[in-house]
């Protein structure tokens, strides 16, 4: 039989998971190539001690979204170094694959990095990758894909045919800049939350911060002094250093609580929460300079830090050329809700992918892994990437329709429907009960009975169990998900509070 050449764009977790499975699905009948910028693996959890520059890029146009960009060849790393994770490391882990028992709950950035060079070492993965080579183009031919691609050591430029192309390539290398009427008056430091390294470095500013999910809780729970991590003069930050930073953070909605993080207006909050000053969406920058917010602010910020994500990039897919220049994934143009400014070559919505946001619409040889936010990532691609295997095997028909007139969100939508009128979507994010579903219903789509059956030791577990995933876990194979997992997702707050102390 012959022979699918896979050529799978990034080295991260979402590739390192593809390339597993499909030699553990089909060693004889995959070749996968493993195209990696880095010269190591790891992705995102890669660290760059010194970002260089943050170019703020931001459109004239109204409702335009800008960008920051980095002055370099290979975007850095948008982890600081001693980040702590915020999910709990036995269910960010992949499938029957732990983290050491010596791994803390919530571990360290290098932990991370050190448990996929340690994945990639143990399944064998290394031999498909090829290090600092860089994917210049993706173009469709009659019998596949024209992958180009561009060695960073030698120059040199190779021309190749694969038969599927995998986009793993993270969506951490765009980062987003909001349209703000009046943006340009603005005179002081912007930069993004991506080349966040050390709340030193703001000694004696204020500070805004927008945005209030995991990046920006992490940044203004810092720079009020509730370092965790260890570096030089962590400690006298804490004591004193911080107390020269004024920080006003703006929420989205500023009438509810932060998602993942403590309430900064609420008096149980420990002290350095208690120091944020908390805001409401920036509607303007003033003539001279100033924030106005809706809450009717007017603030003099020395640096705006832009905790506001990113945006989804592809730019080694060829938009002029089919199917993409008709059924584009990055459209040039948007509507209000989706427009980003032409040049960033980046999307807020990636466009016409299937109803399961993994495979391009038009042609299923394209996939993309871990495109939703609010998920666990390494597992949730190992399940796609099993997903993929099976589809170009052709033991799985090509994925059925689901209920795509509910929201991400919203765990019915994974329920299967064939007549279904697709929502708008304004972003890709799930949430625990949404992935939750939508394991479950991909997980039920495999050949053979597992996918279909709660895994065994479950009844046990529910009977003896804490209620917070902890204990010994049973080998989980391919089974539904298991309780322990929905239960330690559920509890991962108040145990990251417990354990680290936020």
């Amino acid at each position: 039989m012959s022979v699918i050449r896979v050529a799978i764009v990034g080295g991260g977790s979402a590739g390192l998971s593809m390339a597993q499975q499909l030699v553990h699905v089909a060693p004889e009948r995959f070749a996968p190539v493993i195209f990696e910028s880095r010269e190591r693996v790891g992705g995102l959890w890669c660290y760059d001690r010194a970002p260089g520059p943050c170019s703020v890029h931001v459109s004239d146009a109204q409702h335009t979204t800008g960008y920051a960009s980095w002055d370099a060849a290979i975007p850095a790393s948008a982890m600081y170094d001693g980040l702590y994770t915020n999910i709990p490391s036995d269910i960010m882990a992949y499938r029957d694959a732990p983290f050491s028992r010596q791994t803390p709950l919530f571990p360290q950035r290098a932990q991370v990095l050190d448990y996929l060079e340690s994945f990639a070492r143990e399944q064998d993965l290394l031999r498909y990758v090829r290090f600092k080579t860089h994917v210049e183009r993706v173009a469709k031919c009659p019998t596949g894909w024209q992958v180009t691609s561009r060695a960073f050591s030698s120059g040199e430029v190779t021309e190749e045919h694969f038969d599927c192309v995998v986009a793993a390539n993270g969506r951490c290398s765009i980062p987003n800049v909001p349209y703000i009427p009046g943006i340009a008056n603005y005179k002081g430091l912007q930069l993004h939350s991506a080349w966040y390294r050390y709340p030193d470095a703001f000694r004696g500013q204020t500070v805004l911060i927008v945005g209030n999910n995991s990046s920006g809780g992490d940044i203004a729970r810092e720079l009020c002094g509730g370092v965790k991590r260890v570096f030089p003069g962590s400690d006298d930050w804490n004591a004193s250093g911080s107390a020269s930073v004024t920080v006003y953070q703006v929420y989205r909605d500023p009438e509810s609580p932060p998602p993942m993080d403590y309430d900064p207006r609420s008096p149980d909050s420990p002290a350095w929460c208690r120091r944020i000053n908390v805001v409401g969406p920036i509607t303007r920058i003033t003539d001279d300079g100033r924030v106005e917010t809706a809450t009717g602010e007017v603030l003099s910020v020395d640096t705006i830090i832009w905790a506001t994500g990113f945006l989804y990039s592809f730019p080694y897919l060829d938009h002029a050329v089919e199917p993409f220049a008709t059924h584009p994934v990055v459209p040039l143009v948007g509507d209000e809700h989706t427009r980003v400014a032409a040049d960033a070559h980046a999307a807020s919505i990636p466009h016409n992918l299937d109803d399961w946001f993994l495979f391009y619409r038009h042609d299923n040889s394209l996939c993309f892994l871990g495109l939703p936010n609010r998920i666990v990532p390494f597992p949730f691609t190992q399940l796609q990437s099993r997903i993929a295997a099976h589809v170009w095997l052709g033991r799985i028909p090509a994925l059925p329709g689901v209920r795509s007139s509910l929201g991400p969100d919203d765990p019915a939508r994974w329920q299967l429907a064939t007549h279904d009128s697709p929502k708008p979507l304004v972003d890709l994010t799930f949430g625990a009960e949404s992935e939750h579903a939508y394991h479950d219903a991909l997980l039920a789509l495999l050949p053979g009975e597992q996918g279909k059956q709660r895994p065994p030791g479950q009844e046990a577990y529910i009977a003896k169990g804490d209620g917070r995933g902890g204990g010994d876990h049973a080998p989980e194979g391919w089974y539904q998900l298991s309780q322990w997992r929905r239960d330690r997702r559920k509890a991962g707050r108040m145990l990251r509070r417990e354990q680290i102390g936020y």
